[in-house]
């Protein structure tokens, strides 16, 4: 599918229902909840490393400052500061890139839980991590945290309205990652400017739902609820533009 063809197909989008896809997203919770679990313990410990790593410099930074330093110290520890700033943007990118990676990978296992498919071989949470995937979703994490610093200095509301595209352009990520990443983009935010609307919406219903009935299973509940916000996306993204393992099956078999 080409980005002229998901254009087409975002251009003549049918209505979407909120009640349906919230319907049909609990439905296909019920299906892969525990992905969605082991992609948020995942997560978890990824920045759970990540904040372990941050510790140490920052220890190294206040242990400098409480010091007395001298003159010939100061160039010194200033470069140190430039140093330990450094490392926090490169964490910070590496998080990203793990949480998006994971992600990622998830929308692709729930689509095979979608498709009753259980068999469908090399899709696993480590799948964008390896050569094939890697530098693309490097550089698509490095395109998204730039976009979300952006929505941040322009102010509260940009972000609001990043949510919803960004989300689309990681489940077009996820589902044609062959695509360049301006067109990955560009797709998102045409989707995303098409249904923000609704699709805002039930990420807000969908987000208040799961943190409800993870607070009511003793809070630990919200890591096994948490990914059910993802889903609604998943559900609309369906329904405009749709999947083409079919054709695709074919059309390969009709390449031998």
């Amino acid at each position: 599918m080409t980005l002229k063809e998901v254009t087409t197909k975002i251009n003549q989008a049918p209505h979407i229902d909120f009640g349906e896809v919230f319907r049909n997203a609990l439905a296909l919770y019920q299906k892969v909840w525990l992905q969605g679990l082991l992609m948020i313990i995942l997560s978890s410990l990824s920045f759970m490393g990540i904040y372990m790593i941050l510790v140490v410099p920052m220890m190294a930074s206040n242990f400098i400052v409480d010091g007395q330093i001298t003159n010939d110290e100061v160039g010194g520890s200033i470069f140190l500061m430039v140093i330990l700033f450094l490392v926090y943007i490169l964490i910070i990118a590496g998080a990203t890139i793990a949480n998006l990676g994971l992600q990622a990978a998830f929308y692709r296992l729930v689509r095979v839980k979608d498709r009753n498919d259980n068999q469908e071989q090399g899709v696993n949470f480590g799948m964008f991590f390896k050569k094939d995937y890697l530098k693309k979703l490097a550089v698509f994490s490095l395109a998204y945290l730039g976009i979300m610093i952006l929505s941040y200095i322009l102010c509260f509301l940009p972000i609001l309205y990043a949510i919803v595209p960004l989300q689309y352009a990681l489940i077009i990520f996820a589902f044609h990652p062959e695509w360049s990443i301006n067109d990955i983009y560009t797709a998102g935010f045409k989707l995303g400017n098409k249904k923000w609307g609704v699709s805002f919406a039930l990420v807000l219903v969908s987000g208040l739902v799961a943190y409800i009935v993870g607070f009511l299973a003793c809070l630990i509940g919200i890591y096994a609820t948490m990914s059910f916000v993802m889903l609604p996306g998943y559900i609309i993204y369906k329904e405009v533009i749709g999947f083409t393992e079919v054709e695709d099956a074919i059309a390969q078999i009709g390449e031998r």
